[in-house]
């Protein structure tokens, strides 16, 4: 059974250049992980080699026992890797007129972004450890759309990550269209939701640092996923569609009950045209619900036009586009991807409130 439906046939993907050519970006980002990553291993032993006597004989901790274990780490995520990303390779006569060293070069940038990105929203999203977290983050959205929502209502989820909400809510019956711009991300998504068996894969998402841990076994430590077992069979319909937000959702007016926006409205450059898709795509009637804080994701970068709003300013937009307040909750303190015994986690002072369009 397919759990849930996605656009990564490469027969439509090709019929769009751009974007399949960050499709495959982000297969050889996950496909070439170690080799990307490996600086770290060559580094951690030339910095050992070269420490002197005298800070050596203070050491009881073997470095050398680290570069193993850094090794098997990066091994063990390759693994898994390896194995989703064998089921999404194209055929050479979709990807021969792409220049092979050019994606290769800029697998790089993505890796980055699996690195630090990616790794977290697999560990939020779909282990057992995270499920506190994800808790206190979606079941007050959930428990909004059973308040103002009827069953078996069209709900969108931009900036879906991983999908977690979108498969809570479906599992109770809501039909779910979801939007994610990271390859990636769909890639795992497609491959947890139609392919995957309930702990299929262990791996060691923090091993990218060394700083601000307790303890050493903190860095190392292992998490498994998913941790259920997928099956929609007679609940809620899942589509997940790859792309900009800002391009796919624009003409398509009076489609959805209820938008939800969970950590996404400060992806934009311009928060304002967000505001404008979310409340051209709702039905008359239909409810917004946004849970997350304003850290505008492009601040700081000086060739890019961004207009960033304090929530105080931003309301005042929601209103004038049509939207009547039901529900508001400010400085709602949340944590967002947790990890143990790590000296610098990332607080979020939230808001959280319910609309509806007039």
């Amino acid at each position: 059974m397919q759990n849930l439906k996605t656009n990564l046939d490469p027969q439509i993907l090709s019929k769009n250049p751009e974007e399949f050519k960050r499709f495959l970006i982000a297969l050889r980002a996950m496909y070439y992980y170690t080799y990307h990553n490996h600086w770290q291993i060559e580094k951690l032993s030339k910095d050992y080699s070269s420490l002197d006597e005298k800070y050596l004989s203070k050491m009881t901790y073997d470095y050398n026992t680290r570069v193993n274990r850094l090794e098997d780490a990066m091994a063990l995520n390759q693994y898994f890797l390896t194995e989703i990303t064998n089921n999404y390779w194209p055929d050479e006569s979709y990807t021969k007129t792409f220049n092979q060293k050019d994606l290769d070069d800029q697998s790089y940038n993505e890796y980055q972004t699996l690195n630090y990105a990616v790794f977290m929203y697999i560990t939020r999203d779909w282990t057992a450890e995270r499920k506190k977290e994800r808790e206190i983050h979606y079941n007050p959205i959930i428990e909004m759309v059973k308040k103002y929502v009827p069953p078996n209502s069209k709900i969108l989820i931009p900036g879906a990550a991983l999908l977690r909400l979108g498969y809570e809510l479906a599992k109770i019956g809501y039909n779910i269209d979801a939007n994610e711009y990271n390859f990636m991300n769909v890639i795992l998504c497609d491959y947890i939701f139609n392919y995957s068996k309930i702990n299929q894969f262990s791996f060691q998402p923090l091993i990218r640092s060394f700083s601000n841990y307790l303890t050493e076994e903190a860095v190392f430590r292992k998490y498994s996923f998913p941790d259920e077992s997928i099956n929609l069979e007679g609940k809620g319909k899942i589509f997940l569609e790859a792309g900009d937000f800002t391009k796919l959702y624009n003409d398509r007016p009076n489609t959805y009950d209820c938008v939800i926006t969970c950590f996404f409205i400060d992806t934009a450059k311009n928060v304002m045209e967000y505001i404008e898709i979310i409340e051209k795509v709702l039905k008359k009637g239909g409810i917004w619900i946004n849970f997350g804080p304003l850290s505008y994701h492009w601040v700081g970068y000086q060739d890019i036009p961004t207009i960033e709003l304090p929530y105080d300013k931003l309301k005042e937009v929601i209103i004038n586009y049509g939207f009547e307040y039901l529900h508001e909750e400010k400085n709602k303190t949340v944590i967002y991807c947790e990890i143990e015994d790590f000296m610098k986690n990332d607080y979020f002072n939230c808001v959280f409130f319910t609309a509806r369009k007039k």
